[in-house]
């Protein structure tokens, strides 16, 4: 029985499909549609469509794996669903900041062996979950030390539940890991991400279920490997780095090499990967190209519509560039808003009736209102507004290299920024398409030094010389040069313009394979399900105790006999999440990291702190009458 897989990418700027023979892991169709940001099923139904008219028969596939971008590109651009937190037992430090809109705390929270150390304030929390049910999306619970007795958690969920509808994250859902801080910023991240992530993936279903596509739907995950769509609803927080994972994939399964450098560089973020060891840059083909005080160009970090884009929405684009001079203009989104102020409705409104608009005539228009940068960063943040600017889409456009889109358009942006500049539109665009060249270089040196030496210093020293690294600078008596043994892999649209110059810059070799525009795609619908545990065991009262998110501590006299209690949870809680993210044919691979005290006596032995037992359980997405 032949398996073929439907591998979809949702990135900023393009949406791919592609159909994969899973057994010869073999391309037989792709299709590339716009993403569309106002409604994601338009471009995702395109692409699909697009695809199957390339079979042009008949089509069930065994499995539908989908790669996105969307939860990098929504922390990248700051644009999550507005988060409550609702603390138990601690307060946060001075200045100690988590990403919640807004933030409550109470008494309650346990100590380290999981005792109580206060009574939950239940009136106090009722109050809070009463407010925030009208300004948030939906709320994070973290209690001290949960990851040891999650009882107060779970209490103040299902008081939530009864209370409002809103989704809830418990900081012990996520992680074992102690330090209440990094518990809460990791929950309240997930919980940010579950609107956006939640929104995509029903339309998604929608778009299977109206081309009768009944195969399972497995997400790509940031570690490389896939979970259902339930899974991903509870922890988008997974698929983070999604993109960069099933571009390692795709890069090492179209280029046929086990050892690379993989990069994808999409509308809105490039994607450095080491297989599946991957770092994410807010540089990519639709980031804004800006010029500094000091006339230096700079790309990104926000993604905008190129404007040979913006004319086929706003046919007028090139006629405001005109009248105004400017490339850079502001423009209502559709995606619907909550809580906007009084002012940051008229802003709104504004852009709604009239179009794109400039800053400068935003500031003409309201000119009593004096905090409207402080309103137009609000308005982007949440994504009620959007950006139109020159991008490197447009040099692509302008050079003649790639076009989809109005080249006019491009060619008028590009010459609006020369006469800035005084210089030639050439000059100008060769001096861009060198600047996005370098910055790759220059976050693919920092990625490959990092992972080999730690993380590097921050000074202007280390700056300068990672700037002479990828030729961003000239020293007068000695040259850097850095010479990769790993081949570079160049994926996404534009790869063959952007990513090509690394030879030279870095004496590496550059791949472009075949099917490179869709690499993320073809990897989406390629993985594995993996899901792991971790259950700790440490040394208390002449004992040693069991310490786990899934119950009280459990104590022991012998260390043997409470390892061998953490090896056996672990395995059947990882069996368990493995099976509930869609896993089959699964088994358990168990790793223990011992943590000692060197003794001071060459004669006693160094005593142990703790043991890490993490179960990590792996399976195929197909059941085994499905697989190949």
């Amino acid at each position: 029985m032949i398996n073929y897989g439907l591998g979809i990418d949702t990135g900023g700027t393009y949406t791919d499909a592609v159909i994969v023979d899973l057994g010869k892991v073999r391309l037989l169709a792709k299709s590339k549609a716009r993403t569309t940001h106002n409604d994601l099923s338009i471009g995702l139904g395109n692409a699909v469509d697009g695809v199957l008219d390339v079979i042009r028969e008949r089509f069930e596939p065994s499995l539908v794996g989908v790669s996105t971008t969307l939860a990098t590109n929504t922390v990248l651009e700051k644009k999550s669903g507005k988060v409550g937190l609702i603390g138990l037992g601690w307060k946060p430090e001075e200045c100690q900041e988590f990403g919640a809109a807004k933030q409550f705390f109470f008494s309650g929270g346990h100590d380290v062996r999981g005792r109580m150390v206060a009574s939950l304030d239940l009136e106090g929390v009722k109050g809070a979950v009463d407010e925030l049910a009208q300004s948030v999306d939906s709320i994070v619970v973290s209690g001290l030390f949960s990851v040891y007795n999650a009882h107060h958690e779970l209490d103040v969920k299902m008081l939530i539940s009864e209370r409002c509808d809103l989704p809830v994250v418990m900081g012990h859902e996520l992680t074992g890991e102690l330090g209440i801080h990094e518990r809460t910023v990791t929950a309240i991240l997930n919980a940010g991400l579950i609107p956006v992530l939640d929104d995509f993936l029903a339309k998604v279903q929608q778009i299977m279920a109206d081309r009768e596509i009944k195969a399972p739907i497995m997400v790509f995950k940031g570690d490389g490997t896939l979970m259902n769509i339930t899974a991903a609803r509870k922890r988008p927080v997974d698929t983070l780095l999604s993109g960069p994972a099933a571009s390692a994939m795709g890069g090492k399964l179209l280029s046929g090499r086990d050892d690379c450098i993989v990069i994808d560089m999409g509308g809105t973020s490039t994607d450095i990967a080491v297989i599946e060891n991957g770092r994410t840059v807010a540089l990519g083909g639709d980031s804004e190209v800006r010029v500094s005080k000091k006339n230096e160009i700079l790309v990104g970090p926000y993604r905008v519509t190129p404007l040979c884009f913006a004319r086929q929405i706003f046919p007028n684009i090139v006629e405001r560039m005109r009248e105004t001079g400017e490339t850079r203009f502001l423009m209502a989104s559709q995606k619907a808003c909550r809580n906007l102020s009084s002012y940051e409705q008229l802003l709104f409104d504004r852009l709604c009736s009239s179009g794109p608009q400039t800053f400068s005539e935003l500031k003409d228009t309201f000119k009593e209102m004096y905090l409207i940068e402080k309103h137009v960063s609000t308005l982007w943040s949440q994504g009620a507004i959007e950006g139109i600017g020159l991008t490197p889409t447009d040099v692509l456009h302008a050079a003649g290299i790639y076009v989809d889109g109005d080249r006019a358009a491009s060619e008028l942006g590009l010459k609006i920024y020369s006469i800035a500049l005084q210089t030639e539109p050439d000059e100008l665009l060769r001096r861009i398409m060198a600047k996005v060249s370098t910055n790759i270089a220059r976050e693919l040196i920092i990625k490959v030094i990092s992972d080999e030496l730690g993380e590097l210093p921050s000074n202007d020293v280390m700056e300068k010389m990672i700037d002479g690294m990828c030729k961003g600078r000239s020293f007068s008596k000695f040259d850097l040069d850095v010479r990769l043994k790993d081949p570079v892999i160049g994926l996404g649209g534009p790869a063959s313009a952007f990513i090509s110059p690394l030879a030279g810059m870095m004496g590496a070799e550059v791949i472009i394979p075949d099917n490179f525009d869709v690499g993320n795609a073809i990897g989406a619908v390629c993985g594995q399900v993996s899901e792991f545990v971790d259950i700790f065991v440490y040394p208390r009262d002449n004992g040693y105790a069991v310490y786990s998110v899934f119950t009280t501590p459990i104590y022991y006299t012998f260390a043997s006999d409470a390892i061998a209690k953490a090896k056996e949870m672990a395995s059947v809680h990882a069996l368990e999440r493995a099976k509930a993210a869609g896993g089959h044919d699964l088994h358990v691979d168990i790793e223990m990291e011992e943590e000692r005290e060197e003794s001071r006596s060459v004669l006693a032995e160094d005593s142990l702190l703790q043991v890490r037992v993490r179960a990590r359980a792996v399976g195929t997405p197909l059941e085994a009458d499905d697989e190949v």
